[in-house]
């Protein structure tokens, strides 16, 4: 920066000059350098090397959040019907679906389907005799007493065939159903 000044010649003792001085040019120069700045979002202390465009936040997350604060503070701004915000209240449709289960618990003797023929019946007895080694009857002989009637039904119900069956008129019992697909069954054997 450069202030021209007059100044009286006594002032200049050391000038060999003679006559009277007319201007003086002093020169001072000032500069400035930046060392420090703060945050712009959270007012962190940021050292600044000097070099580049001085930095604003201190990191790249809160530059970006500065950035989406300007972009919606933007958006509000513009009219509602360029997607702006709206001062009405937010309205809301809420759709409510109950469900009501109503199980139904009877008296009386569940209808119980028997087996039909004796593979059936090993099978029914096996996994009875399961049930009762777990523990899951509590009261083994009131099942069983009703198994037997409902057997001892049945027997009476078929009591012909089953003497034909001992004296041996009828075709034996078919087998069991092979069970599960064709490919299953081929890769068991």
């Amino acid at each position: 920066m450069t202030i021209p000044e007059q100044q009286p010649g006594p002032d200049n003792d050391d000038q060999e000059h003679d006559g009277d001085v007319l201007a003086v040019r002093e020169t001072v120069s000032v500069s400035e350098r930046l060392k420090t700045t703060t945050c712009a979002w959270c007012g962190e202390r940021i050292v600044y090397a000097g070099v580049g465009r001085p930095p604003k936040y201190c990191r790249d997350s809160h530059r970006k959040r500065a950035s989406e604060v300007r972009t919606a503070q933007r958006r509000a701004a513009r009219p509602v019907d360029e997607g702006g915000q709206t001062a009405d209240p937010v309205r809301e449709v809420v759709e409510r679906t109950e469900t009501v289960t109503r199980t139904t618990v009877r008296r009386g003797p569940a209808k119980v389907r028997l087996p039909e023929d004796i593979w059936e019946w090993q099978a029914a007895l096996v996994q009875l005799q399961n049930a009762v080694r777990e523990g899951r009857f509590t009261s083994f002989l009131d099942l069983l007493v009703r198994d037997l009637e409902a057997t001892a039904a049945v027997a009476r119900e078929h009591q012909n065939d089953l003497e034909k069956l001992l004296a041996g008129k009828l075709p034996a019992p078919r087998p069991p159903r092979p069970q599960g697909s064709k490919k299953k069954r081929r890769k068991h054997r």
